[in-house]
C-alpha cells in the first residue's frame, strides 16, 4: 500500500536539491521495488537464504567490501566521505543493477517514515527545516572505471532506496568496484542517529548495498519498523577528525589515535586496541586523506561485518578491559578488547555489565567471534546494536545484556530484520529475561527440584518474585493476541499497523515463542540448539528455516507445526483437563504385590496453539509429571502410580507459556 504524502512535502526544487548531487533532477517513478507490493507474501512461505539441504550445504551470500575516507565537518553538521564499494556476486544469477540504501534520508520531510508518522498523527521529522533534518546525498554520480552511472530514486520523494544501473552485466563469481562520493548529516531530532552540539551518532551514514538472496533484491524503504540487514564484508574506514574528538566505532583502530588514552577514567586499564587481531591480514592502503590543520586521522578495520556505526564526542571518557578466555580450538578470539565511552555514566558500572553480559551470552552460544566490543553512550535513550558496537542511552544491566545479545542474534546470525525481526528482537528479549532468572523452563526446574508447585507457599521470596515476573510477562504476551486482527509474528515489518504493534509482536510475543520452544525441546536440547545454530550459521544470513532445521536436527523430530503456528498465525496456548478418574490396575486375587493406582484424564485443546502439555499427579512422595502429545485436539492421558494420588494439576511447575493452566487443578477424594 502506498503511504499518503505528508502535509509538509517540500517543493520540488527544494526536494531535488536535498536528494541528489548538485544539478540532479529527481523524478518520481513507479514504486515497483523487488519483493514488495501486493504480490509479495506478507509472511515468508519459502526460504530466502537457507538452501534445499536445510544446512549450509549449497548456501551462498553476496559480499560487499568498503574502503572509505570520511571527514567530519562540525560546522555543517555532517561527514564528507568518498570511497570504493567492491561488490562480489556469489549468486547463480547475472545482475544488471545494484540497489543501495541512503538511510539518513528517512529523517527528513518527504520520506516514507515521515509520511507514516504524518498519517498516524506523530510529529517527528516531517516539519524539520534546514539545518535540522537529516540527509545523505551523492556529491557526484557513482562511477565504475571512471564512467558515471545512471541512478534513480524509485520511491521519490522518499530517497532511502537508490537504484544504480551497472555499465555491463555482472555474471556469477565476478566483482564490480564502484567509486562513491557523498555527504551525510544526522538530524537534530534523535532516532537511532542524531547530533547535538559536538556529539554525533552515525548509525546510518554510507550508501549501503541492499541484500540480494534467493528471492532477489531486498531494497526496503526505511521506516520506523525494521532496519538492519546487510551483506557481510570488510570495512576499512579512515576518519579525519578534529584533534579533540574521541571516537567509538565498529572494528579495530589499526592505526592513528582514537583519543582513548587522553580521556581515560582514572583507575581504568589502558586501552588494549586488539590490533594484532588483523596483524596478519594484508589490507590495502586507504586513499590519501587530506588532513587540515587541527585534525588527525584514525583508521578502523572490521572484517566479516554487515554494517558500520560510529559516534564521536569531545566529552567522552574512556574505560577499557580485556575479556580473556582459554584457547578452545573453536571459532573466536582468546582475548577480546572491551571499550566503554561515556559522558555522564557511573565509572565502572557499564564495563562490569558488559563483562556480565559476555559471560552469560558465551554460556549459551559459545565464544564471541569478533576481536572487540564497544559500548558508547548515545544522545537518545534506550539502545541500538551494530556489529562490534552498541550505542546505549542509559546505564542499565538488562539493556547491556539485550544489546550485547544482538552481537550474536543479528550481528553474527544475520537475519533480515525487515522481514523476520522476531528472530533477533524476540530472542534477545528472551535471553535477557533468561539472564535475570525469569525464563519459565529453568525456573520450573528449580521449582520441581524443591516440589514448589504452589506459588503462594514458595518460601524463597526471590523465587516467588521471579515466578510473578514470568506470569506478568505471559499476561503481556497474551493480551496482544486477544485484540481483533492481531498480526502474526512473521509479518513484514513495514506492514504492522504501528510501532507499538510491531514491538508487542516481535519483542514480547516472540519472546513468548522462544519460551514455548524451550519447553517443547527441553532445557538441554534447547541449549544444544543455540550452540549448534550459532556454530553452523555464524557470519551468514539466517531465516526461519535455518533455525527450524537446526532444531529438528537436534531433536530428531519435525517441528514445522510449532513454527507454522507461532510465525504464521496468532493465538495462545489454552488447554483444559476434565475431572480425572482413579482406578486400580490388576486383580486382587492374583496380585503378589500392591496394585498400582491409575489416573486417567481427558485433555482438551481450546486455544489456537498446540503444545505438549505436562500433566502432573501428586502423591505423598511428590509429583509425577508426564507429557501429552502436542498435535491431538483431544486425548486421554494415563498415569500409573505406586501410591494413592492426591492432586491432579495441569502444568504444576509452570513450564508452559500460558496463563490458563491454573483452571485445571483437582483434589482427589
Amino acid at each position: 500500500m502506498r503511504a499518503s504524502l505528508p502535509r509538509t512535502l517540500l517543493a520540488s526544487a527544494a526536494l531535488a536539491a536535498a536528494l541528489g548531487a548538485p544539478g540532479d533532477t529527481i523524478v518520481a517513478q513507479p514504486a515497483g521495488l523487488p519483493n514488495q507490493g501486493p504480490e509479495a507474501p506478507r509472511v515468508p512461505k519459502t526460504p530466502a537464504t537457507t538452501p534445499p539441504s536445510g544446512t549450509t550445504t549449497g548456501y551462498w551470500q553476496q559480499r560487499a567490501d568498503y574502503q572509505i575516507v570520511a571527514q567530519l565537518d562540525e560546522a555543517r553538521g555532517l561527514v564528507d566521505a568518498r570511497g570504493t564499494l567492491r561488490y562480489t556476486n556469489a549468486s547463480p544469477d547475472t545482475l544488471r543493477e545494484l540497489w543501495l540504501h541512503q538511510h539518513l534520508n528517512a529523517f527528513r520531510p518527504g520520506s516514507r517514515w515521515s509520511a507514516d508518522d504524518d498519517a498516524k498523527g506523530r510529529e517527528r521529522f516531517q516539519a524539520l527545516k534546514d539545518p535540522d533534518y537529516g540527509f545523505e546525498r551523492f556529491t557526484s554520480a557513482p562511477r565504475v572505471e571512471g564512467r558515471a552511472l545512471r541512478y534513480s530514486y524509485p520511491l521519490a520523494p522518499d530517497s532511502t532506496v537508490v537504484r544504480v544501473e551497472l555499465p555491463r552485466p555482472l555474471p556469477p563469481a565476478q566483482q564490480v568496484e564502484m567509486q562513491l562520493a557523498w555527504v551525510a548529516r544526522p538530524s537534530t531530532v534523535l532516532r537511532r542517529q542524531g547530533r547535538r552540539g559536538r556529539h554525533f551518532d552515525f548509525a546510518q551514514w554510507f550508501p549501503k548495498v541492499a541484500v540480494y538472496d534467493r528471492h532477489g533484491w531486498k531494497p526496503n524503504a526505511f521506516v520506523a519498523q525494521g532496519e538492519l540487514h546487510g551483506e557481510f564484508g570488510t570495512f576499512d574506514v579512515t576518519f579525519v577528525l578534529p584533534a579533540d574528538q574521541v571516537i567509538a566505532a565498529t572494528g579495530v583502530p589499526v592505526s592513528g589515535d582514537p583519543g582513548w588514552e587522553r580521556v581515560r577514567v582514572p583507575g581504568s586499564a589502558m586501552p588494549w586496541y586488539a590490533r594484532r587481531a588483523y596483524a596478519s591480514v594484508a589490507l590495502p592502503q586507504p586513499p590519501r586523506a587530506g588532513r587540515p590543520a587541527g585534525f588527525r586521522t584514525v583508521r578502523f578495520v572490521a572484517r566479516d561485518v554487515h554494517h558500520f556505526g560510529w559516534s564521536v564526542s569531545p566529552d567522552y571518557r574512556y574505560e577499557g578491559d580485556q575479556w580473556v578466555r582459554p584457547r578452545t580450538g573453536r571459532p573466536g578470539w582468546d582475548t577480546v578488547a572491551l571499550h566503554v565511552l561515556h559522558e555522564r555514566w557511573t565509572p565502572g558500572r557499564t564495563l562490569a555489565d558488559l563483562r556480565h553480559a559476555l559471560s552469560w551470552l558465551e554460556s549459551i552460544y559459545g565464544p564471541y567471534a569478533w576481536p572487540q566490543l564497544t559500548i558508547a553512550e548515545r544522545l537518545e535513550g534506550s539502545g541500538t546494536e551494530f556489529p562490534m558496537l552498541v550505542m546505549n542511552g542509559e546505564e542499565d544491566r538488562s539493556l547491556v545484556v539485550h544489546e550485547a545479545g544482538h552481537q550474536f542474534t543479528y550481528g553474527l546470525l544475520a537475519n533480515n530484520e525487515w522481514q523476520s525481526a522476531w528472530m533477533d528482537e524476540g530472542f534477545t528479549t528472551y535471553q535477557e529475561l533468561w539472564s535475570r532468572g525469569e525464563a519459565r523452563v529453568p525456573l520450573a526446574a528449580e521449582r520441581a527440584a524443591r516440589q514448589w508447585h504452589d506459588v503462594v507457599s514458595i518460601p524463597d521470596s526471590t523465587v516467588r518474585r521471579r515466578v510473578r515476573a514470568v506470569e506478568a510477562f505471559t499476561a503481556t504476551v497474551e493480551d496482544g493476541t486477544r485484540l481483533r486482527g492481531a498480526p502474526p509474528l512473521g509479518l513484514r515489518s513495514d506492514l504492522f499497523a504501528s510501532k507499538d504493534d510491531y514491538d508487542a509482536m516481535v519483542y514480547d510475543r516472540a519472546a513468548g515463542m522462544y519460551a514455548a520452544l524451550h519447553d517443547v525441546m527441553g532445557d538441554e536440547p534447547f541449549r544444544t540448539l543455540l550452540r549448534t545454530y550459532y556454530g553452523r550459521w555464524s557470519f551468514r544470513h539466517v531465516d526461519r528455516w535455518a533455525m527450524q532445521k537446526t532444531a529438528e536436527g537436534v531433536t530428531g523430530t519435525r517441528l514445522g507445526w510449532f513454527f507454522d503456528q507461532w510465525i504464521d498465525s496468532t493465538g495462545t496456548i489454552d488447554y483444559l483437563l476434565e475431572r480425572p478418574t482413579v482406578s486400580r490396575a490388576g486383580d486382587d486375587s492374583t496380585a503378589t504385590r500392591p496394585r498400582p493406582w491409575v489416573v486417567t484424564v481427558q485433555l482438551q485443546r481450546r486455544g489456537v496453539y498446540r503444545h505438549p502439555m505436562p500433566v502432573g499427579v501428586r502423591t505423598a512422595s511428590g509429583w509425577t509429571v508426564v507429557r501429552a502429545e502436542p498435535l491431538p485436539d483431544r486425548q486421554t492421558v494415563r498415569i500409573v502410580l505406586a501410591e494413592p494420588p492426591m492432586d491432579v494439576w495441569l502444568d504444576p511447575f509452570g513450564t508452559v507459556e500460558s496463563r490458563t493452566t491454573a483452571q485445571s487443578r483437582f483434589v482427589l477424594p
